[in-house]
């Protein structure tokens, strides 16, 4: 008797045929998760232009835009230190998993 005790997915899931371990799924994954960061800081600091360009000297609106683009930048920097501190795992332990 033959019984199967583990299941197959690359077999049964198309798009799971793609990936050959689990590093090149978090990687994707961390990819993923830092252009959708990435992007909404640029949109947040985009915001906060035009939250300066609006606020026709008003002090609250001026400090609310102060802090979008503070909390934008900062949020910008961030994304950027995880993607190079992830860079700088995979260098120190000799991961190949290519991160694009």
């Amino acid at each position: 008797m033959n019984t199967l005790l583990a299941f197959d997915i690359q077999s049964k899931f198309t798009p799971a045929q793609r990936f050959t371990s689990f590093g090149s799924l978090a990687s994707d994954i961390i990819l993923i998760l830092t252009s959708i960061a990435g992007s909404l800081s640029i949109i947040f600091i985009i915001m906060a232009g035009i939250k300066f360009v609006t606020a026709g000297g008003d002090p609250k609106k001026m400090a609310s835009a102060t802090s979008t683009l503070t909390y934008a930048i900062i949020g910008l920097v961030v994304t950027t230190l995880a993607f190079v501190i992830l860079r700088a795992v995979q260098f120190f332990f000799k991961a190949n998993i290519p991160i694009t």
